[in-house]
């Protein structure tokens, strides 16, 4: 077996488990995976196709085998640009598909120069390697989460240089240049960059499916189902690293509880649907009032918080006035009957003292709702210091 069919063949079955890895992760529900799942049979149809060369017709070797391979890092910059958020310009995919198919077919069986193939293949090639990175890196994630989209643009723009280099060699050899790819070890260097283009493409695109689900599931198990604010154990953790931020130096932040007023009448009157329409249109309330550094969560039920980092009482005050005024003038209408709800809530507000616990802040603040709810409740109290911090402990007493 010659070198560059052994280095077909490995390729071939590189490429085929790299297929298996692609598939097993179709059903994630991610734009762009069954592209890149066929994009890696094709390559694995025309990796066996190029080894078969001098066994089988040329129509097969070498016509059918670029047009496969051309159209699998079609089928990879497609399933990119679906990841991505966009849609694919299959026209045009399939246009220069077939054009680069056409200049093979001329160049085997009219004029037969290799040549003139390797530059139309490698051209385009490296116009859709380049497209492929291109789209990564403009359309990446913010931050940490387009670490994967720039290490995969990296593969890409890295191929689209190798085939336009390879491209240009081949051009230079047709216009004379005394420099032409008769070399054995760079036709081998330049066949084992085009075999290894997609499964090191496919690497990254596994690296992307995969950092999408973990942030996904991150964002599910962070967030709660119905408002869409943070899960009571996400608030929580926030909260707690607020807290140890304080404790090193960094101003104290506050906390407010609020409790939504007789939500169960809500419930018994309108029904459940009814009541989870109010608890969201609370919570889409609150986010538009808050800064972008209060933290939202739901600890459960009815009863919200809000972490004020850096905020002094009399500013926290104010902001859960503007929230309980808003949720007063904003009645929830009621698609499912046309009936709208009018709902109050009460609150409770605490700012926190030098090295205490987030329990103990919050028994503070949950005092002062409490007080807020015997007061006759659609209102805001801080937190008394001359009131005892037990007085949270009866609030089951009061009726819903």
């Amino acid at each position: 077996m010659s070198l560059p069919t052994a280095l077909l063949v490995i390729t071939a079955a590189l490429s085929a488990m790299m297929l298996a890895i692609v598939w097993s992760l179709r059903r994630c529900g991610l734009p762009g995976v069954r592209d890149w799942c066929n994009a890696n049979l094709m390559v694995t149809v025309a990796l066996v196709l190029f080894a078969l060369r001098g066994n089988i017709s040329d129509i097969l070797s070498v016509v059918a085998a670029n047009t496969a391979l051309g159209w699998a890092v079609a089928l990879f910059y497609a399933g990119c640009v679906r990841f991505c958020g966009g849609q694919p310009r299959w026209g045009r995919l399939a246009a220069g598909t077939l054009a680069t198919m056409a200049v093979v077919t001329i160049w085997r069986y009219v004029y037969d120069v290799y040549t003139t193939r390797v530059v139309a293949v490698s051209v385009l090639h490296a116009v859709l390697c380049a497209l492929t990175g291109i789209t990564l890196i403009r359309r990446r994630p913010r931050g940490r989460a387009g670490n994967h989209h720039l290490t995969t643009a990296g593969f890409a723009l890295f191929f689209a240089t190798g085939h336009a280099v390879r491209g240009l060699l081949s051009a230079f050899s047709l216009l004379g240049n005394p420099y032409v790819l008769q070399s054995m070890g760079l036709n081998s260097l330049f066949l084992t960059l085009g075999a290894l283009v997609m499964p090191a493409l496919s690497m990254g695109a596994v690296l992307m499916i995969h950092d999408t689900m973990v942030r996904r599931l991150q964002a599910i198990a962070n967030t709660d189902g119905l408002t869409g604010v943070l899960s009571r154990k996400a608030w929580e953790d926030v909260a707690q690293r607020e807290i140890a931020q304080a404790a090193r130096g960094k101003p104290a932040p506050a906390l407010l509880i609020i409790d939504i007023d007789r939500f169960k009448t809500v419930n018994d009157t309108y029904g459940h649907a009814a009541g989870d329409a109010v608890l969201q249109a609370f919570a889409g309330l609150a986010g538009t009032l808050v800064r972008a550094t209060d933290g939202v969560g739901r600890l459960g039920g009815e009863e919200f918080a809000v972490l004020l980092p850096a905020t002094t009482a009399a500013e926290a005050q104010q902001l859960a006035e503007r929230i309980r005024a808003g949720a007063e003038q904003h009645p929830v209408p009621l698609a499912h009957s046309g009936a709208t709800v009018r709902y109050t809530i009460s609150g409770g507000v605490a700012c926190l003292r030098p090295g205490e616990s987030l329990a103990q802040l919050s028994v503070r603040a949950d005092a002062a709702l409490y007080r807020a709810k015997l007061e006759g409740r659609n209102r805001i109290l801080a937190h008394d210091d001359g009131q005892p911090d037990t007085a949270a402990a009866p609030r089951e007493v009061l009726p819903a």
